[in-house]
């Protein structure tokens, strides 16, 4: 279980938690997974971790009894000699040799276990000092993912606002260019209704005054027949 454990949490730590984020369909999503997947790591390696850690107590343990073994023999054959009793004390002595020669192997046994142990426990605190820095990185990135939505949206309604505004404008614009036009003719309409009114009233009292043929005619008639204007009223 603890190279297990070890590769999937380095897998979590080494990958690369910027590009993994910016693929991701939810980044904020994303970044919470990757936190659970290295507590959840972190957790079944402090079970192998504890393991071996118990096992190196374990070993030191039966490698003290050991010790204290030899010791007790060792006074039990000196207590026996001092009584006077040889075999008693030849008893003491084999159980106390016997003690010995296991000692090498449980010692040998403590030394490897309590190296892995050891071993162990460092890597477990550096990594979990490394969950801290990893949910740091996370958070971060979340947060840039959110500032980043803030911003599109606020992008967003700036552009529709701009966009608003600038339809407006345009409206605005061609009304008024309609209402001037509509200005200009109405000004163009006073102007020809004025200069034809004026054009007539002109002609009625400076205008060709000259008679008509029938007058005329009228007129040349009277000179022959002598008749005058006076004489016919």
């Amino acid at each position: 279980m603890g190279l297990d454990v070890f590769g999937r949490i380095k897998d979590i730590v080494s990958a690369n938690i910027d590009e993994l984020l910016s693929k991701a369909e939810d980044p904020e999503k994303m970044a919470d997974q990757m936190v659970r997947k290295y507590e959840d790591a972190i957790k079944d390696l402090l079970g192998s971790t504890a393991s071996v850690m118990a096992s190196s107590r374990e070993a030191k343990a039966k490698l003290d009894a050991c010790d204290a073994e030899i010791k007790k023999f060792g006074t039990y054959a000196e207590r026996a000699l001092r009584d006077g009793n040889e075999e008693k004390a030849r008893q003491a002595i084999t159980l106390k040799q016997e003690q010995e020669d296991l000692r090498p192997t449980l010692e040998h046994s403590y030394v490897t276990v309590k190296v892995q142990a050891d071993k162990a426990e460092e890597d477990y605190r550096k990594l979990t000092a490394g969950l801290e820095k990893t949910k740091a990185r996370a958070e971060a990135m979340k947060n840039t993912v959110r500032t980043a939505k803030v911003k599109n949206q606020a992008g967003e309604v700036q552009m529709k606002s701009v966009n608003t505004a600038a339809g407006l404008m345009s409206q605005f614009d061609r009304m008024e260019e309609k209402a001037n036009r509509m200005l200009h003719e109405a000004e163009a309409k006073e102007e020809l209704t004025g200069r034809g009114s004026t054009a007539a009233e002109l002609d009625a009292l400076y205008g060709d005054q000259s008679k008509s043929r029938v007058d005329e005619e009228l007129e040349a008639m009277k000179k022959a027949l002598h008749i005058t204007n006076e004489s016919i009223s």
